[in-house]
């Protein structure tokens, strides 16, 4: 679930914290083999102090539900897609798999938050079409490659964190997994003779 929905549910995570590349990340699984994805997992990122925001954990939980907010209000579901919530010194905002339907919680606090003006660039439609567009027109994506590929690595790490038994250290300069070499394997494939990239 991670390499498919990663991307889209943890994008605005990404995005509002300006997470970069994590230090370390964990994982537990349950019903992980050689050849299938677990039936459940929880990975944990830890990311360094970036800019002017402090160090940050973002847990992601898979088959399975994380645990309920206290601040949750006890007829409001969870996103039937799943979703991020945002725990804040102040609150908490819960949203949809593609940010959507952002709540404050309690839903008191929300019905009473004024929204400021849009100010941020929208996509019309898709992604698709809106890098079809960005093509076209000759300026970056939304969503950029500059953007997209530490997204998709962050996701594909929470991956290599599941195949592996203990936390791992992560070198993005390097690409490299700093304390578990045997981790790596994962990293980089080692091609046979005659099929290399």
């Amino acid at each position: 679930m991670m390499g498919d929905r990663g991307a889209h549910t943890l994008d605005v995570v990404n995005w509002a914290l300006k997470l970069g590349a994590p230090a370390s990340i964990e994982a537990t699984c349950c019903g992980l083999t050689p050849e299938v994805h677990p039936l459940s997992s929880i990975v944990t990122f830890r990311f360094p102090a970036r800019e002017k925001l402090p160090p940050v954990k973002v847990t992601w939980y898979e088959g399975l539900r994380p645990p309920r907010p206290g601040e949750m209000d006890a007829d409001l579901n969870w996103p039937a897609e799943g979703g991020a919530i945002f725990k804040g010194s102040k609150g908490q905002i819960m949203c949809g798999v593609y940010a959507e339907s952002a709540k404050l919680l309690p839903l008191s606090r929300h019905l009473e938050y004024k929204r400021p003006p849009k100010t941020l660039p929208r996509v019309e439609d898709s992604h698709e079409m809106e890098w079809v567009r960005a093509i076209k027109e000759g300026r970056p994506a939304n969503a950029s490659f500059e953007y997209s590929g530490p997204l998709t690595e962050l996701c594909l790490l929470g991956n290599v964190a599941k195949r592996v038994d203990g936390p791992i250290a992560w070198d993005a300069a390097n690409l490299k997994v700093t304390n578990l070499p045997e981790a790596n394997r994962y990293v980089r494939t080692e091609y046979r003779v005659g099929w290399e990239l």
